[in-house]
């Protein structure tokens, strides 16, 4: 299982709530796509390592966008995840949820080679108010 550790505001163990989603690895015109899910984030390089530095870059902009904009609970409940006050804060869809929600992931369960794996993604903490 690997780490997502981001960088800058959001370190690992610090100021986040550690969660662990889906990603799903894939070649595309000989492009490596490292993809995850339930965020909809991808990531994408010439080696499987180039693309997962290039997720954990979209993770960072992500993060850093949606926080900014205080919207990354409307954005995380648009992908289906349920955000509770207490025990585990957020947790995220199943991927059998998003198969008929989600066009890009429809296309590559159904077309294209593919490998799972589980990362941990470090959300914010203090956006969970």
């Amino acid at each position: 299982m690997k780490q997502v550790g981001l960088t800058g505001k959001w370190q690992e163990g610090k100021n986040t709530i550690t969660v662990n989603v889906p990603l799903m690895i894939f070649e595309e015109n000989g492009t490596h796509i490292a993809y995850i899910p339930v965020l909809d984030i991808s990531g994408y390089g010439e080696t499987e390592q180039k693309a997962h530095e290039s997720l954990q870059h979209s993770l960072c902009e992500y993060f850093s966008y949606t926080v900014n904009k205080k919207t990354l609970f409307d954005d995380l409940r648009a992908h289906g995840w349920t955000i509770h006050k207490k025990t585990k804060p957020f947790i995220a869809p199943e991927i059998t949820d998003l198969l008929n929600k989600n066009e890009y992931l429809h296309d590559i369960v159904n077309r294209k080679p593919y490998r799972m794996d589980r990362i941990d993604v470090n959300v914010p903490q203090f956006a969970h108010a």
